[in-house]
C-alpha cells in the first residue's frame, strides 16, 4: 500500500507543477480619438455680373477704380448644420490675386486688360463692406442650422494701363473650417 501511496503522491505533485508551468502574456490597449465639430452642406456659387462699358473706368493708366454698375450681391449658403458653433471661410488663395493684392484676378482667356474683381463682405451695392483679399479668412459665429455669408462682387480697374473691351471671369475655392 505504501507503493500506491507514493505513486499517488507523485502523480498529484506532477499535476500541481503542471498548473504552475502554464505560460501567460498581457497586452496593453490604448484608444485615442477626438470629437470634431459638426459640418454643414454648401453649394457652389455661380453669378453673372452685368456688362459695363470700358469708359466707366478711370482713363489714366496709373489710376484704379471700380464700376458701381457692376455691383452684384451673392452669398455662400450653409444648410443642414449640426454640431457647429461657427466657421472660418478662407477666400481662395494668394495665387488668385492680381497685381493688386486685394483684387481677384481676371482669369478669362483674352480678358479685358487691367481688370479684376473686388469681393466685399455684406450686401447693398458693396458700399459698406470690407474688401476681402484673395487668401483672406472671414470668421463667423453661429449655432443655427443654416447660415449665409453675404458678399458682393464688382469689376475693378488695376493700375498699369487702360481698360479695353474683353471678357472677365474669375474662380476661387472657399475652404470652410467648422468649429
Amino acid at each position: 500500500m505504501s507503493t500506491h501511496l507514493l505513486s499517488l503522491l507523485a502523480l498529484v505533485g506532477m499535476l500541481a507543477c503542471g498548473a504552475d508551468a502554464a505560460a501567460q502574456n498581457s497586452a496593453r490597449v490604448d484608444l485615442n480619438g477626438s470629437i470634431d465639430a459638426g459640418t454643414c452642406s454648401v453649394a457652389a456659387v455661380s453669378k453673372t455680373i452685368p456688362a459695363v462699358g470700358a469708359n466707366v473706368f478711370p482713363q489714366v493708366a496709373g489710376n484704379t477704380g471700380s464700376a458701381p454698375a457692376s455691383y452684384t450681391d451673392f452669398e455662400i449658403a450653409l444648410t443642414g448644420c449640426s454640431g457647429v458653433t461657427g466657421a472660418t471661410f478662407q477666400m481662395g488663395a494668394v495665387a488668385d490675386a492680381s497685381t493688386q493684392a486685394n483684387v481677384f484676378r481676371n482669369k478669362a482667356t483674352n480678358g479685358a486688360p487691367f481688370t479684376g474683381y473686388w469681393i466685399k463682405e455684406g450686401t447693398g451695392r458693396c458700399t459698406a463692406g470690407a474688401t476681402v483679399a484673395p487668401g483672406a479668412s472671414i470668421t463667423k459665429n453661429f449655432t443655427t442650422a443654416t447660415y449665409q455669408l453675404y458678399l458682393c462682387a464688382q469689376y475693378v480697374k488695376i493700375a498699369g494701363g487702360l481698360v479695353t473691351m474683353g471678357p472677365l471671369s474669375t474662380n476661387f475655392t472657399v475652404t470652410i473650417t467648422y468649429r
